[in-house]
């Protein structure tokens, strides 16, 4: 038998028992959508904050105290400046919500990493919460204390109004994005007073988008001068974290391990019992990395018992077919077809329910994300995860259909021929 008729029969029984065969597509279409959207969200969360940190730059230390487990904000224990905000576990009044350990970075030891080879800028911040008030309107936000000139070259993000603070500013203030769109609903703050723990601030800057949002990110909180932070939240000793700019004729990672060595020295702590966290851009994005393929896989196990049912679906309807058929089958046979056509006819089958369900589930997958971006969720379909997909459906008709379609090769002429 050749191949165009072969096809051409497995499209006319399919036609022929239309609802069946829709109920089983619908089956890999659902199972299909469901696994490449759900791997889309979790491909997306890893592009948006990777492509933070790439903005981020490179050249990017953050010093966190306490260990790996210490930190509320960030990935392994530190927040991300700009994406996380470096806030660094500090809760409001001053208290560290350090669990990893009791070390405490001050100061004077910041003074010190101050003057390591390689660094070009070191931010030293105090970081709490505090109700900010603003007209009538107060809301708790995340206050963070920052060297002035440092601050735009470790925040992470350009000054969309007004500008970023100086040496000269004393109350002066720059507010992440979502403070001010969101929180308070002004974009055009800027010269506009707000009052923190009773004092009033100039605004004199509203940062641009960092793209992220939640506790700790740049968008969702104020800078203020670090003098005046020390002061008004009673935080003279210790710091809250560290945000380091590697000059560019150094190595970032080389910067890094002479800060941890140089930490390890004044805490006298071991590398095996270290009480605060060191890392770079690269480290996150290792870490990131790790925790998303363990969330891909895991996304894709669960979206995959969903296809799983439908290829139980494509089963039972090949095995009614083969059933219905037998007689088909029986005829085909006495004219002479041998039982290899028979089992091509039934994979066949098979193949066009998972290709079409397939393709189907691709299509709703790309309605899906388009909804999920239109919540603020990311979703990224990529051309090797809709081919996969695809892919992935055909294969399961087909192994649906293999069982079947050996028992109708095996039918004999006669036997098949008399069924009733």
């Amino acid at each position: 038998m050749k191949l165009l008729d072969t096809i051409r029969l497995s499209f006319n029984t399919l036609t022929h028992r239309k609802l069946r065969s829709w109920l089983a597509i619908l089956g890999i279409v659902v199972g299909v959508a469901a696994i490449i959207s759900l791997i889309s969200i979790s491909l997306g969360l890893s592009d948006q904050i990777n492509s933070r940190l790439n903005t981020l730059g490179a050249n990017i230390i953050t010093v966190s105290p306490g260990g790996q487990s210490s930190s509320r904000t960030g990935i392994g224990g530190v927040g991300i400046p700009g994406l996380g905000g470096g806030a660094g576990g500090q809760r409001p009044g001053g208290g560290t919500t350090n669990t990893g350990g009791t070390g405490k970075i001050t100061f004077s030891e910041a003074d010190t990493l101050r003057h390591l080879d390689g660094v070009e800028y070191l931010d030293a911040r105090v970081s709490t919460r505090s109700t900010v008030g603003y007209k009538d309107k107060n809301a708790s936000v995340e206050i963070v204390g920052t060297e002035a000139d440092a601050f735009l070259s470790t925040v992470g993000v350009d000054v969309l109004h007004g500008r970023g603070l100086t040496e000269a500013d004393q109350y002066s203030a720059v507010l992440g994005y979502s403070v001010a769109n969101q929180t308070f609903n002004d974009l055009e703050m800027v010269n506009r007073q707000i009052t923190i723990k009773g004092k009033t601030f100039k605004v004199v800057g509203i940062l641009n988008t960092s793209g992220t949002s939640g506790f700790g990110s740049s968008d969702s909180s104020i800078y203020i001068p670090q003098k005046i932070a020390k002061n008004l939240f009673n935080q003279t000793t210790e710091v809250s974290s560290i945000v380091i700019a590697v000059s560019p004729d150094y190595d970032t990672d080389a910067v890094a391990t002479s800060v941890e060595d140089t930490l390890m020295a004044l805490h006298k702590v071991s590398s095996t019992a270290k009480d605060f966290t060191v890392q770079t851009a690269a480290t996150m994005q290792a870490a990131i990395s790790s925790v998303s393929e363990t969330l891909t896989i895991f996304l894709g196990g669960i979206a995959s018992i969903s296809l799983l049912v439908g290829g139980i679906g494509v089963a039972n309807t090949m095995f009614m077919s083969v059933l219905e058929q037998t007689k088909y089958i029986g005829l085909l046979k006495a004219l002479g077809t041998k039982n290899r056509d028979i089992l091509k006819l039934f994979l066949f089958e098979a193949g066009i329910i998972g290709f079409v369900g397939g393709s189907l589930g691709v299509a709703l997958s790309f309605g899906v994300s388009y909804m999920l971006k239109s919540f603020s969720l990311p979703s990224v379909l990529s051309p090797e995860l809709v081919i996969g997909g695809l892919a992935f459906s055909v294969i399961v008709g087909l192994v649906s259909g293999v069982v079947p379609a050996r028992n109708a090769a095996a039918l004999e002429p006669i036997d098949a021929l008399r069924y009733e």
